[in-house]
């Protein structure tokens, strides 16, 4: 007798577009209708990934799966996860469902099938077309239900499931609702007041770059806040951080105290607007932003309507705050006739443009410069307007008052390497009529056009960018308050191209590729009205920037106008600049090391493995290259790190990618902005890589890792000191040490490098000698009661040592060290001399 065959178990399948899709149950995952936020803490869960606004899919152990389900079932919609069984692609099931009927449904025939289905009406396409809501009575999951409805219900011509989808994004045009209007980004807008010269060409840039800005690069805002939870700003890790003034405390995110809802405030919405120019993300939301793809760090001053409350006291502490948080500063704000800062600040931000930000290569600050249609920088014996003459009721209409005047302008940021002073552009390309101009003034940027004294009719198109209220966007932005952050998000782009560049050759990369074809057509004066019958008063622009013709002043990065300064920032060819200066492999001065470890990587275990590569050349590098072989399950569990001999470590992956499997990747300048700091250091000693896998259940092992250094053709002497010595306290003699050299040739550049330990370091004087006798003050009193002298002097950080120019290498090179005041009390570590020939 034969035996019987047992019947096959069945597949599981759904419909979508009328078509059976066959699918797999994932044995540890499932999906809730809650947002990641609001389920962290949850027993036995793994990991947390939003598919979704408002859901997530879960991982926890295959044993847990049904018990977990069973739980969470009682706080929110929960279903399976499932994947497609031929491509093992996700499918994001919702408790959705869209019906297309055969024919238009009545009313009656409606209700009978929302009763027989337990289902909530939700949306209504046409006569035929319906988005339906399962609810608990309705007492089967979605894939059975689609699958139904599609079988066994003759009036219905097709049953899916809404899907929820995450796409991956390219550089295809982004799809947000208002890009096409965003005139100042692109040159496709159609309108009578666009003249296409105007544009910034950020999307001819994102092009070139093949991405719209690294997320390695942080563009800093101080403004009246940002709403942090726009739509626009949603991405994971958008925010570097966040901080606010409160009173004279910059409370910080990571601070115990932080509160996210003091970051905004209705009616104080300047801030979110000028984030929304920098970095409103490509979305397929609202707006899009300069650097989509870069990082934002936004700071709220306090404030009153258009007043911002700043002392020099809270400037210095959010300057000390994002020293070495941001790559650019964007200040949307100022005051004129006068803005005088006191030494400390000035200072402070000249140090910061030389040697501060993440990259340790400086931060270029981005300053509107005013919108009063007045200098910046100027004394006459002329009575200069600086006010619009109009006053605003409190029931928002307007009455003549009359123009406030002054014969002397002063700002004194103004002139500071580093700092960018921009002017405004209207979308016609002709200067807008309240822009600042004159001395100082660095480029222009395309932002909206009014009459400064409401007396005209000007044309131009305004800014179309984030908001905080209503509709959560604004299409009438402007002032040099957009022109501002709109040329920082384009300094992040630059970054992003060549993170090698210091910020004074960032600075001039823009102005050395801004555009001059712009209209040098001025404006008539101010006619007279009935309120005000003698307009004399109306003398801007002055003399002698009453003309806005390109002039050659003697200057490296070209002509320069009164009213547009080097020019029209534009993003395409500053893009394009940076890339041709990025650092390639010279001919023969490429050294390659590689490890094959094969190491498992522990489970869970925040230890992780390490794995070195030692370097037994000599050689300074101009840039590098890791590449990475790992295999794993679940690639968001991992964080891997690389440590330079010097110390310097340099985060290659922090548990991005989700449920990804396997790493296998090159990092480069290009993809990861941090290892520009890298550049210049010797690459003699161990290189350490480190895994670690901070999440249980998924396993890998790292396989191999490559380091490719393509090093500097700079000839250079190397020199260093590690006496550990103790600083005699309040002794002006304090101590000496030196270094010797016999090499030959002339100084080209010299770096120091010092590392002192002391509680105060405004005690200290540091100098250094050179063996023709030629003292170099390296430190004098400075800092305060700061903590520790670590730090490396350059020609760029140091004007004083470009005196070495042209001097001997050769010789004793001696360090003189001094404590000037009793009490604190500290010790040199070490120092170090880079000498490079020329």
């Amino acid at each position: 007798m034969a035996t019987k065959k047992s019947k096959p178990a069945s597949k599981l399948y759904t419909y979508q577009n009328g078509k059976k899709v066959f699918l797999r149950k994932k044995p540890d995952q499932f999906v809730v209708r809650e947002a990641p936020e609001d389920l962290i803490g949850t027993d036995k869960m793994k990991a947390l990934e939003r598919t979704s606004p408002s859901s997530t899919r879960v991982t926890v152990s295959s044993a847990a799966l049904d018990s977990e389900m069973k739980k969470m079932r009682k706080e929110a919609v929960t279903h399976h996860a499932y994947t497609r069984e031929d491509s093992d692609a996700e499918f994001l099931i919702t408790d959705r469902i869209i019906v297309t009927f055969k024919k238009p449904a009545t009313h009656e025939k409606l209700s009978e099938f929302m009763a027989k289905y337990a289902l909530i009406l939700m949306k209504k396409y046409s006569d035929t077309e319906f988005l339906f809501q399962l609810t608990d009575q309705t007492g089967i999951n979605p894939v059975k239900l689609v699958v139904a409805i599609t079988e066994t219900e003759s009036s219905v011509a097709t049953c899916e499931h809404d899907l929820n989808r995450r796409m991956k994004r390219t550089l295809n045009l982004p799809t947000d609702a208002k890009y096409n209007q965003q005139w100042h980004l692109h040159k496709r807008l159609v309108n009578p007041e666009f003249d296409q010269r105007s544009s910034s060409n950020c999307e001819d840039a994102w092009n070139l770059l093949g991405h719209f800005g690294s997320a390695d690069v942080v563009v800093g805002i101080t403004d009246d806040g940002c709403k942090i939870d726009h739509p626009d700003f949603d991405s994971p890790g958008k925010f570097a951080t966040w901080g606010y003034m409160a009173s004279l405390t910059l409370v910080h995110r990571d601070a115990i105290s932080a509160n996210p809802q003091n970051m905004y405030e209705p009616g104080s919405d300047h801030g979110t607007a000028c984030c929304g120019v920098i970095g409103a993300e490509v979305d397929a939301s609202l707006v899009v932003g300069a650097a989509p793809g870069c990082k934002l760090l936004p700071i709220k001053w306090e404030s009153d309507g258009a007043s911002l409350f700043i002392s020099d006291d809270k400037f210095m502490t959010v300057l000390n705050f994002i020293s070495d948080k941001v790559d650019v500063l964007s200040n949307s704000w100022g005051a004129s006739p006068d803005e005088t800062w006191s030494s400390n600040v000035v200072n402070k931000v000249k140090s910061l443009a030389l040697t501060g930000g993440r990259r340790g290569k400086g931060i270029v600050f981005a300053w509107a410069s005013g919108n009063e249609n007045c200098p910046i920088s100027f004394s006459s014996n002329l009575n200069i307007p600086y006010t619009s003459g109009v006053e605003v009721r409190p029931d928002g209409s307007g009455v003549w008052v009359g123009v406030e005047t002054s014969k002397t302008f002063s700002h004194n940021l103004v002139g500071i390497p580093g700092v960018l002073q921009i002017a405004a552009l209207a979308s016609n390309a002709q200067r807008s009529h309240y822009s600042n101009y004159g001395t100082g003034i660095s480029l222009c940027a395309p932002t909206n056009n009014v009459h400064e004294y409401y007396r005209l009719s000007v044309p131009g198109l305004g800014i179309t960018t984030t908001s905080g209220e209503g509709p959560l966007f604004e299409d009438d932005f402007g002032g040099t308050s957009s022109a501002t952050p709109l040329v920082a998000g384009i300094v992040g782009l630059v970054i992003s191209a060549n993170p090698t560049l210091t910020a004074l050759e960032v600075v001039s990369v823009l102005q050395r590729s801004a555009s001059k074809d712009l209209s040098m057509t001025g404006y008539p004066k101010t006619p007279p009205a009935s309120f005000d019958t003698n307009t004399s008063w109306d003398i801007s622009p002055v003399a002698p920037f009453d003309k806005g013709d390109f002039k050659n002043i003697n200057h490296a990065d070209g002509t320069w106008s009164p009213w547009f300064g080097f020019g029209k920032v534009d993003a395409a060819r500053a893009v394009a600049e940076a890339l041709r200066s990025v650092p390639g492999p010279v001919a023969g001065n490429t050294i390659v090391k590689s490890s094959t470890p094969g190491k498992t990587i522990p489970d869970n275990n925040p230890t992780g493995i390490t794995d070195k590569i030692a370097v037994t050349e000599q050689g300074v590098i101009a840039s590098i290259k890791i590449e990475l072989d790992i295999t794993h399950t679940y690639i968001g569990d991992l964080v891997v790190s690389l440590t330079s001999p010097q110390g310097t470590v340099i985060l290659l992956h922090n548990r991005n990618g989700g449920s990804a499997d396997n790493i296998k990747k090159t990092y480069d300048l290009q993809s990861l902005a941090s290892l520009a700091s890298l550049a210049g250091k010797t690459i003699t000693g161990d290189w350490t890589l480190k895994v670690t896998d901070l999440a249980q259940v998924d396993t890998g092992v790292l396989n191999s890792w490559k380091l490719q250094f393509d090093l500097s053709t700079e000839q250079f002497v190397l020199l260093e000191d590690a006496p550990g010595i103790v600083i005699p306290d309040n002794n002006p003699t304090g101590i000496e040490r030196s270094l010797q050299t016999s090499s030959g040739g002339t100084i080209k550049a010299v770096e120091v490098g010092i590392d002192i330990t002391h509680t105060y370091i405004g005690d200290l004087v540091v100098n250094l000698v050179s063996p023709k006798g030629s003292v170099i003050s390296l430190h004098s009193k400075m800092g305060g009661s700061a903590d520790n002298l670590i730090k490396t002097y350059t020609f760029n950080n140091t004007i004083a040592l470009k005196a070495l120019l042209g001097e001997p290498l050769a010789g004793t090179w001696k360090l003189k060290v001094s404590d000037t005041v009793g009490q604190d009390v500290g010790k040199l570590n070490k120092w170090s001399l880079k000498l490079i020939k020329s």
